[in-house]
């Protein structure tokens, strides 16, 4: 099986070469060629309990980890190059986007229409794309099973609640303010508050969360 940054290599690197020493990748655990891995880890990398054991880091995970890519800066059309953990990272039908957090209508239908790789970063600041685990979805370090029902049903009741003036702060948490309540009417907050409670605290909650914006039209 493919680890997720040869995946992406394949995708979109065109063979790009970062070094030629042979060895297994730390990242991948895969045999492959790149460079020494102890020459180019840094002492800001935290995640040594995520390596596997071996020697190098390889071409496919290095492309993954590039702060300065022409290719990631070309395909979000930016005027500089571009850091790839700044980008959620999502594979459909062998197409592969790089996505911010600003597009969350484009990421929530690309996943609905059925992606075969999600890896969404809230943040930006953190590499967490070599951290994916194969057929789940990925927000952050938060791994969750795919279940597109179940995603499509509570983002369209926490939608509703934000279309009546509820914060997301309030919809995640549970705790309204009364007078938001009076104003949308309690039947209007019960029926929508009811239905997602019970998931309230569940990683497909907090992945469901992450996309909610004010846009009615929200599926195609």
């Amino acid at each position: 099986m493919k680890h997720t940054c040869e995946q992406i290599y394949e995708i979109g690197a065109k063979n790009k070469v970062y070094g030629s020493e042979k060895g297994i990748c730390r990242i991948t655990g895969k045999e492959s060629v790149g460079l020494q891995f102890n020459k180019w880890v840094k002492d800001t990398f935290n995640d040594h309990d995520r390596l596997y054991p071996g020697t190098i880091i390889s071409n496919e995970a290095m492309f993954c980890f590039d702060e300065a890519s022409e290719i990631v800066q070309r395909k979000t059309g930016r005027d500089k190059l571009q850091r790839f953990r700044t980008y959620s990272h999502i594979i459909k039908d062998g197409e592969w986007h790089c996505i911010t957090k600003a597009d969350k209508p484009q990421i929530l239908q690309l996943i609905v229409e059925g992606a075969e790789m999600v890896c969404l970063t809230e943040t930006g600041q953190k590499h967490v794309l070599f951290k994916h685990k194969t057929g789940m979805w990925q927000l952050n370090e938060l791994h969750v099973k795919p279940n597109v029902e179940l995603l499509g049903l509570l983002h369209y009741h926490m939608c509703e609640l934000l279309a009546y003036q509820f914060s997301q702060a309030e919809i995640i948490t549970g705790d309204y303010k009364s007078n938001r309540i009076l104003k949308a009417g309690l039947e209007n907050w019960q029926k929508h508050e009811n239905t997602i409670k019970e998931y309230r605290g569940s990683g497909i909650f907090d992945f469901t969360a992450f996309m909610l914006f004010t846009d009615k039209n929200y599926l195609k």
